[in-house]
C-alpha cells in the first residue's frame, strides 16, 4: 500500500503493523459507519418482502428519504462539531465541495435505505472512474484507452453483484441513488481541483472538546435515560437514535482516517489501488452482516468489477510516480506524524474491531438456529420451562425449535411392549419410506403425546426435505372464516419460524393471481433454487376443488425452475371419470421439483395410484395444525355439547338433529358463521380467526363434528369429541391414520348414533372437564323456564 517510489525508510513498510493497522483502521470504520446507518435506516425492500403489498410504494421511498435525511444532518452535524479543516482557499469552489460531499452522503443513505448496504458499496466502487468521466469532459483531463475499455467492465460487474434493476422498483431506486451520489462525488472532485486544494494545503484536525460540549452531551445521556426510564419515549425510538448517533460518530472517525491520515501516508496509486481493496472488504463485511444472499454470478459480477478498477489504478501509475518522487512535503509530513497520532488510530482500529466482534456476536446470539440444527440436537441445550405437557403453546418458545428429546415418546408404560419396535422406527428414513410414518401415531392414547408425535414428524420428513433451502415464498394461504383452514396457516407459519426458513414473500388464496404471482416469480430470480423454495398451503382440496387445483397449476407453471412444496394436503375425488382429474393427473405426475405431502393414507394411496408413473415426490405427514401445539383451555363452556354440523358442499346430508336428554344442553351450529375480528393484513387475520376457532369450540364440553379441524382443534384443546364421517372418508382417514388411539375420540358414520356417544364421553369425564357457566336454565324476562329439553340452534 505504501508506494515503492519513496526513498526507503522514509514511510513504514507496507507490511508494518502501522500500515496494516492504518488500513484496517479505514476498512473497519468505513464497515461499521454503513453498518450502522443500515440499521438505522433499514430496508424498504425487505420490508416489503415480509408484507402484503405489490411493489415499492411512494410512501416506502418517503420513508426512506426521511431516514436518509435524518442520518445525514446527524453525520454532518457531528463533522462540523467534531472536526476542524482548515484551509487556504475559501472561495465558491470549496463551498460547491463541501455542498456536494453532503448531497453525496445523502444519496448514498437513501441507497442504503432503498436495497443492501452491500449493493451500495458495490455501485460505489465506481466512483473512481466516475469522476475520472466527469473531469474528462468538464476539464478536458485526458483519458487512456485502458481507462475507457475500464469503464464498462466496471459498470457492468458492479450491476451484475447488486442485482437486475429492472425486477424491483426499490432496487433501480437504490442502484440510481448509488450512481447519482457517485456523480456529485465527481463534481466534488472537479471543484476541489478548481481551487487546487490537495493534502500540502489543507488540514484536518479534531476540535479541542469544551466544557459546553462536553456538557452537553452529558445533558442528553441524563435526559434520554429519564425519559426512558419514565416511559417517556419507546425503546425502538431510543434504539434508532443511538444507531444514528453511532454511526455518525463512526463517519466522523472514517472521513478523519481517509483524509487525515491515509492521503498523507499513500501515494496517490497505492491510495487508489488500497481504496478499491477496503472497498471490495467492505462490500464483502456489509454482505455478511446484512441478510442479503447472493449468488454465484453475483460475486463473480464483483470480481469483474474490482478486476476493471484495479486496471484502472495501474494506468495511473506513470501519472504519478514522478510527482511523488519529488514532494517534500508529502515526505515531511509522512517523517513527522506523532507518535501520539499513530497510538490513537491503532487503538482506534483495536476499538472498531471489538465491536464489530461484538455486533456479530450479538447478532449470532440474538439470530436462532438455521433450522438444520435440529438433526443435530445433541448439541442443543435443553430449554427450560418445557413442562411434562410440552407446554409450548403461545409462549416465549412459541418460536423456538424443540430440542429433539422433548419431542420423544415415554416408552414405558402402555407403549413398553412395543419399544423395541418404536426406537427402530424412530430410525427410519421417512423421506424414502412414507408408508411407515403414521406406526407410532396410531398408538397414542392421548393429547401431549400425540402432539409432540405429529411436530416430531413435521420436523423429521417436512423439516428434512427443507433443509437445505434459506428462503422460502409461503404461496396461496388460506384467511377463511373456515377456522380449520386458518388454523392450517397458523401451524405452517408457525413450522417455518421454528426451522428457521426465512419467509420472503406470501400471498393468500384469492391474491396470489397470476399478476401477483408474475411479480413473485420476478422477485425470485433474484435468488438461487438452491436457496429459494416455493411452498404452498396446505388443505384438503386436491382435485376435490379444482379452483384451488388451477391456482397450483399456474404456480407450477410461473416457478417451474424452483423447488414447489405442498403442505399436507388430502385428495377429495368426486368424479372419477371427469377431466379435471386427468388434468391433476397431468400436472402432478411428472414434476421432478415437485414435492407433495399427503396427509392421509387414503389420499397418499390415491396419489400413487393417479399421479403415479412421474418424477413428483409424495410424503406423508399429519395436518400442519399440530404446529400450533396444545392449547389450554382459557374460558368455561355454556353447552355440555357442541355440534358442528357442515353447510358448504362437503356437508354428511343429514337434517334431523335428535332431542338431548333432560338437562343436557346442545348447540348445533357451524364455524363459518362464528365472525373473527378484522385485521388489515391477511396473516394477522389468519391467527385471529384460527383463535377464535378455539374460542368458538370452548363453548361446549364435548364436541361433536363432521369437520376435519374440529377434530384437530378438539384434539389440541384435549376436548373430548364424536367424529361423523363423511362420503370421501376425509374423517376416518385421517383419524385411523394418526389419531386411531386418541382415549376420548369416538367415531361414527351415523349421525343418529353420534350423540349418545357424545353422551358416553360427557359422562366418561364428567369429573374432569369444567363445568358449565352455573344458572344458564334462568329466563332473565321469566318468559319460559330452560329445561334445554331441545337443540338449541337459534344462534351461531
Amino acid at each position: 500500500m505504501i508506494s515503492n517510489d519513496l526513498p526507503q525508510g522514509k514511510t513504514p513498510h507496507i507490511f508494518s503493523p502501522w500500515s496494516l493497522g492504518v488500513f484496517l483502521s479505514w476498512t473497519v470504520t468505513s464497515f461499521l459507519c454503513h453498518h450502522f446507518a443500515k440499521m438505522f435506516l433499514g430496508t424498504s425492500a425487505e420490508e416489503e418482502a415480509t408484507q402484503d403489498v405489490d411493489d415499492f410504494s411512494a410512501i416506502q421511498a418517503w420513508r426512506g428519504a426521511t431516514r436518509a435525511t435524518v442520518l445525514t444532518f446527524v453525520q454532518m452535524a457531528l463533522c462540523f462539531l467534531l472536526v476542524n479543516v482548515e484551509s487556504p482557499d475559501s472561495g465558491w469552489s470549496v463551498g460547491v465541495a463541501r455542498a456536494c460531499h453532503v448531497i453525496a452522503t445523502w444519496f448514498t443513505n437513501f441507497s442504503m435505505a432503498c436495497m443492501f448496504a452491500s449493493c451500495t458499496f458495490a455501485i460505489k466502487l465506481m466512483e473512481p472512474i466516475t469522476s475520472a468521466a466527469v473531469q474528462y469532459l468538464v476539464l478536458g483531463t485526458p483519458l487512456s484507452p485502458i481507462a475507457i475499455i475500464s469503464l464498462p467492465i466496471i459498470v457492468g460487474g458492479a450491476i451484475t453483484f447488486s442485482g437486475n434493476p429492472f425486477t424491483q422498483s426499490s432496487l433501480s431506486l437504490g442502484i440510481a441513488a448509488a450512481f447519482a451520489s457517485n456523480l456529485v462525488l465527481a463534481f466534488r472532485n472537479v471543484a476541489l481541483k478548481v481551487s487546487a486544494i490537495n493534502q500540502e494545503k489543507k488540514s484536518i484536525t479534531f476540535r479541542p472538546m469544551s466544557q459546553t460540549f462536553v456538557a452537553c452531551v452529558v445533558v442528553c445521556i441524563i435526559g434520554a435515560g429519564t425519559t426512558l426510564a419514565l416511559g417517556l419515549i419507546p425503546d425502538n425510538a431510543l434504539y434508532a437514535s443511538r444507531l444514528c448517533v453511532l454511526s455518525g460518530v463512526l463517519h466522523v472517525l472514517y472521513s478523519y482516517v481517509s483524509t487525515g491520515i491515509v492521503l498523507l501516508h499513500l501515494s496517490v496509486v497505492s491510495h487508489a489501488v488500497s481504496n478499491i481493496l477496503k472497498r471490495v472488504l467492505v462490500v464483502l463485511l456489509l454482505y455478511g452482516a446484512g441478510n442479503r444472499s447472493a449468488s454465484p454470478l453475483s460475486f463473480v459480477g464483483l470480481i469483474i468489477c474490482t478486476l476493471g478498477l484495479l486496471l484502472y489504478a495501474w494506468t495511473k501509475r506513470d501519472e504519478h510516480r514522478g510527482k511523488e518522487q519529488n514532494d517534500a512535503n508529502y515526505l515531511l509530513v509522512t517523517q513527522h506524524l506523532k507518535t501520539g497520532a499513530r497510538l490513537f488510530f491503532l487503538a482506534t482500529a483495536i476499538i472498531c474491531g471489538g465491536i464489530s466482534l461484538g455486533i456479530l456476536s450479538s447478532s449470532s446470539t440474538s439470530i436462532q438456529l438455521h433450522h438444520s440444527a435440529f438433526f443435530q440436537s445433541e448439541t442443543l441445550p435443553h430449554t427450560s420451562g418445557i413442562g411434562p405437557k410440552f407446554e409450548r403453546t403461545f409462549t416465549n418458545l412459541s418460536h423456538e425449535l424443540p430440542v429433539t428429546e422433548d419431542l420423544l415418546p415415554d416408552l414405558g408404560g402402555y407403549l413398553a411392549e412395543d419399544a423395541q419396535d418404536i426406537q427402530e422406527f424412530l430410525q427410519e428414513d421417512l423421506l424414502t419410506n412414507p408408508n411407515m410414518s403414521s406406526y407410532l401415531s396410531s398408538k397414542l392414547r392421548t393429547r401431549d403425546e400425540l402432539v409432540k408425535e405429529s411436530q416430531r414428524l413435521h420436523f423429521d420428513i417436512i423439516g428434512k426435505a427443507l433443509q437445505q433451502y434459506k428462503y422460502a415464498m409461503l404461496l396461496d394461504i388460506a384467511v377463511f372464516e373456515n377456522k380449520g383452514d386458518s388454523c392450517i396457516t397458523v401451524g405452517e407459519t408457525y413450522f417455518l419460524a421454528r426451522i428457521k426458513l426465512q419467509v420472503i414473500y406470501y400471498c393468500s388464496a384469492f391474491s396470489c393471481d397470476k399478476t401477483t404471482l408474475a411479480k413473485a416469480a420476478i422477485r425470485a430470480l433474484q435468488y438461487s433454487p438452491d436457496e429459494l423454495v416455493i411452498l404452498v398451503h396446505g388443505g384438503g382440496n386436491v382435485v376435490g376443488y379444482p379452483s384451488l387445483d388451477k391456482d397450483r397449476f399456474t404456480i407450477i407453471e410461473f416457478f417451474k425452475n424452483f423447488q414447489i412444496f405442498v403442505f399436507p394436503q388430502s385428495i377429495l375425488i368426486r368424479d372419477l371419470e371427469g377431466p379435471h382429474l386427468k388434468n391433476c393427473a397431468k400436472m402432478y405426475c411428472c414434476n421432478e421439483n415437485l414435492t407433495f405431502v399427503m396427509r392421509d393414507h387414503l389420499s397418499y394411496s390415491l396419489a400413487k395410484k393417479h399421479f403415479q408413473g412421474g418424477a413428483t415426490k409424495f410424503l406423508l405427514a399429519p395436518d400442519t395444525a399440530f404446529q400450533i401445539g396444545s392449547v389450554p383451555r382459557f374460558m368455561s363452556p355454556v353447552f355440555d355439547i357442541l355440534w358442528i354440523r357442515r353447510t358448504d358442499k362437503e356437508k354428511v346430508g343429514y337434517h334431523d338433529i335428535p332431542a338431548p336428554p333432560p338437562g343436557i344442553r346442545l348447540h348445533v351450529t357451524d364455524w363459518p358463521l362464528w365472525v373473527s375480528p378484522s385485521s388489515p393484513n391477511k396473516l394477522e387475520k389468519a391467527h385471529y380467526i384460527c383463535t377464535n376457532g378455539f374460542f368458538f369450540l370452548q363453548r361446549g364440553r364435548v364436541l361433536i363434528t363432521d369437520r376435519l379441524h374440529g377434530h384437530i382443534l378438539a384434539t389440541l384443546l384435549d376436548m373430548p369429541n364424536v367424529i361423523i364421517d363423511n362420503n370421501a372418508h376425509k374423517l376416518s382417514s385421517y383419524h385411523r391414520s394418526w389419531t386411531a388411539a386418541l382415549e376420548n375420540t369416538l367415531m361414527t358414520d351415523d349421525p343418529a348414533k353420534a350423540l349418545d356417544l357424545a353422551i358416553e364421553l360427557l359422562t366418561k369425564y364428567n369429573s374432569t372437564l369444567s363445568p358449565r357457566v352455573p344458572f344458564l336454565h334462568i329466563d332473565e324476562f321469566m318468559l319460559k323456564d330452560n329445561t334445554f329439553a331441545q337443540p338449541d340452534m337459534s344462534y351461531v
